[in-house]
């Protein structure tokens, strides 16, 4: 895996243009390069009656716009001091996924909504199979998410066996922005209460000891529906970013399509690091 590259795929849209902060943000956390995609869709303008030069025409002129907005983006990002460049690339899933595959990023980061329904289609299709598929970390940033700074990281922890290689993770980004770092877990069994309470203890002890997080923030829940509870939480707390790793195959699509259904505006505006499993 490339531990300095971060992906960022992009349509141009106003969330894809928030997301590019957090892709900055990231970079800077890991001093690392960052790789813009834009990918062109074609399907909507091929047809058997389009004449194929008429169509390589129309591709190259698209091709030639979105270049010079990505040189834009590029040198928007390298004012910061970070590397940057970009790819254009077909939008077949395959090709993407090939793509990333063959990037092997640490991260990828990316907005959650595009331009028109069929980006936001394409978007959220390709957040979940990320997010399923992908060795790379990713970072989803909803619409209404702006960066400012980051004060508060929550981890939602299953007790996972990755959860202290996730925790080193995070204790990077929080000490850069110097945020303070909660550790939150839903036990869904009230007969398990105290004995995930005893365990939450323990994850508490290792990460001071092996990781050096001496300020951790621990809080145990109960409910018998996780992803509820978990947006409950957020609401009330209202932290900079979720962490948690990929454990349920439609767990983050839930809760992302609970929290649109019940108009949980504080919610959507929380991205989303998901570590894969």
């Amino acid at each position: 895996m490339n531990s300095k590259l971060i992906v960022y795929p992009t349509d141009f849209s106003a969330c894809a243009k928030n997301a590019m902060a957090y892709a900055i943000a990231m970079a800077k956390v890991i001093e690392g390069k960052i790789k813009i995609i834009h990918a062109i869709e074609i399907g909507g303008i091929a047809s058997t009656e389009v004449n194929p030069s008429v169509l390589v025409d129309t591709f190259n002129e698209l091709e030639e716009q979105a270049e010079e907005k990505l040189e834009k983006l590029k040198k928007e990002i390298e004012s910061f001091g970070l590397e940057c460049d970009y790819d254009i690339i077909p939008v077949k899933t395959l090709f993407i996924k090939d793509y990333i595959e063959k990037e092997n990023p640490i991260m990828i980061v990316m907005g959650t909504i595009g331009n028109n329904g069929l980006e936001n289609k394409i978007f959220g299709s390709l957040a979940s199979q990320f997010i399923r598929n992908t060795k790379s970390m990713v970072l989803t940033i909803p619409r209404e998410a702006k960066f400012n700074d980051l004060s508060e990281v929550v981890f939602a922890s299953n007790f996972h066996t990755k959860d202290m290689s996730c925790l080193e993770f995070i204790k990077k980004i929080v000490t850069y922005y110097k945020a303070k770092l909660s550790v939150v877990h839903i036990c869904e069994d009230i007969n398990n209460v105290e004995l995930e309470r005893k365990y939450l203890l323990s994850m508490e002890n290792e990460a001071s000891k092996t990781i050096g997080i001496k300020t951790l923030h621990s809080e145990l829940l109960y409910s018998e529906n996780a992803e509820d509870e978990l947006l409950e939480f957020l609401e009330n707390t209202k932290p900079d970013m979720l962490a948690m790793v990929s454990r349920k195959r439609n767990f983050i699509e839930r809760i992302f399509d609970k929290s649109l259904a019940k108009k949980m505006v504080n919610y959507t505006n929380t991205p989303v690091l998901v570590f894969p499993s």
